[in-house]
């Protein structure tokens, strides 16, 4: 039953409150979004810390993407093998995933 609700229904939930906190704020706050702040983006340090963040996040979701929507039979069909495809993800995705995490602590 756990198992159910973690892996079927918490992930629709979880979505459903992403996109109903998007509508909420956009009716709400529409013209409040901005992406610069006007104190902490003037830190040399932060400006590093947001960057390796930003990049790093945005290879770590790439490749998780590309991992679960590219079928396995086209890794095999281009001759790239199970270990090999595990080297690759570990290859690129630690560098990415301790860009993260120290531009989260930056």
């Amino acid at each position: 039953m756990m198992d159910q609700f973690l892996w079927v229904l918490f992930p629709y939930i979880i979505f459903a409150i992403f996109i109903g906190g998007h509508i909420f704020r956009y009716n709400y706050d529409q013209f409040g979004w901005t992406s610069k702040s006007s104190e902490l983006l003037e830190k040399k340090m932060l400006r590093i810390g947001s960057l390796l963040f930003h990049f790093g996040i945005m290879f770590v979701i790439g490749g998780h993407v590309m991992g679960i929507l590219i079928p396995e039979a086209v890794y095999r069909s281009i001759g790239i093998s199970e270990h090999m495809y595990h080297v690759v993800a570990i290859s690129f995705g630690l560098p990415a995933g301790v860009a993260s995490i120290i531009g989260l602590i930056i």
